[in-house]
């Protein structure tokens, strides 16, 4: 029996305790004596782990079961995340224990969209990706909302455990979602990482593009709930109030990227890959542009263009996850999502610090988030390059056997 359409609440809890730091980075700030770019690398050392682990885990699936490694690695994550506040003491110590979880993320997200593409038909694969996709960001946006629910009344460090012990429902759930399904068809590649499938142009431009929307959604993800905590200080809330409230404001607007990689997947299953992704790059390039200077407009206006960014922002991550799994020549899948991955949340790490850095110079919110919008257009740019070109797409049967193990 195929079970693969539970991976997604298997990322989402995953997922759940992710932006516990997001949400409490004025918090943090007072209680470690830190500036924001130091602010920005505890954040972001959830994507060194990432970072580090996909260029071993992921070649891996080009021979090890997919099932596997997401099941080794939800465990991972989960208990990482639940020791985040019980050792979490300074920059360093969050930092490392950020770090250990990204690790196990690696071996949940990217195996997940390789098992989901291989299950959906070629004409339905960018909505069956989209679907698998919106639950990292619905998981996302849970986490800014319970975060923010839970800051008044448990501080940060409740917040962390609570939301963290939620997330070990993962684990079970994941060695379920995974039991039954057969050895990826592609399967028996070297299952070590392959750097030369970069010489292959379109898989190089989709890379590319997908740095600059990682990029992009990074520093809206990092920053996203301070932005908006700082809008509130500013109308005279304290600080935890306007943390709470900032995060679970913040959470509405990122929530919206949850319908957006539907709205990308099936654009891009009409419109073709590279046509779909092109467009969302430059509307949500553009908003960035121009989202950050908004901190002194109505309240209204401010949600309203917040909803509208966190749904163009999220709109392509499906298209690069989905074009991935079409452009990769067989045998090499693994080694072409792990460079993906690690040049996509290599920019995840320096996003948020960039901006921190900003923000530390007194460039203000505007900068900042058009800085994210500026290298998102300008990395998306190459994708016009394979406007009109569609992907030989392999023939993938249903991952699903009942009987096989995960």
């Amino acid at each position: 029996m195929n079970r693969a359409h539970l991976l997604g609440p298997v990322l989402a809890l995953a997922l759940l305790p992710s932006n516990v730091v997001a949400a409490s980075v004025p918090l943090l700030r007072e209680e470690w004596h830190i500036n924001a770019a130091e602010a920005g690398w505890v954040f972001a050392a959830y994507q060194v782990g990432y970072v580090v682990s996909v260029l071993v885990l992921l070649p891996l699936t080009d021979r090890i079961r997919p099932g596997r490694v997401i099941a080794v690695c939800a465990a991972a994550t989960a208990i990482s995340f639940v020791l985040f506040p019980l050792l979490a003491t300074n920059l360093w110590s969050a930092a490392a224990m950020r770090f250990l979880a990204g690790l196990g993320l690696a071996g949940i997200y990217m195996p997940g969209v390789r098992i989901v593409s291989a299950a959906a038909a070629a004409r339905r694969r960018g909505l069956a990706v989209g679907a698998y996709v919106a639950a990292f960001y619905l998981g996302a946006a849970v986490s800014l909302w319970a975060t923010g629910l839970l800051l008044p009344s448990l501080g940060w460090r409740g917040a962390a455990l609570a939301l963290g012990a939620v997330s070990l429902i993962a684990l079970p759930l994941a060695v379920l979602s995974t039991r039954g399904l057969a050895p990826d068809p592609v399967g028996g590649g070297r299952a070590r990482l392959d750097p030369a499938i970069l010489r292959d142009g379109p898989v190089a431009r989709n890379v590319l593009a997908y740095t600059g929307h990682s990029w992009e959604l990074y520093v809206s993800r990092g920053w996203l709930a301070a932005f908006v905590a700082s809008v509130l200080a500013a109308q005279g809330l304290d600080t935890t109030s306007a943390s709470a409230q900032g995060s679970q404001w913040a959470a509405l607007m990122a929530g919206f990227g949850t319908p957006g990689v539907f709205l990308g997947g099936w654009l891009s299953d009409h419109l073709g890959r590279a046509r779909a992704a092109l467009t969302m790059t430059l509307l949500s390039g553009a908003c960035s542009l121009i989202f950050g200077w908004m901190g002194g407009s109505p309240w209204v206006v401010l949600i309203v263009l917040g909803c509208g960014y966190g749904l163009l922002v999220s709109a392509d991550s499906a298209i690069y996850s989905t074009a991935i799994t079409e452009l990769a020549p067989p045998g090499r899948l693994g080694s072409a999502q792990a460079i993906q991955a690690f040049f996509g949340f290599g920019a995840t790490i320096l996003a948020p610090v960039v901006a921190g850095w900003a923000l530390d110079r007194g460039l203000g919110w505007g900068a900042a988030f058009a800085l994210a919008g500026a290298v998102g257009i300008a990395l998306g740019l190459p994708l016009m390059g394979l406007i009109g070109r569609a992907p030989t797409l392999r023939a993938v049967p249903p991952a699903g056997v009942e009987g096989a193990d995960g």
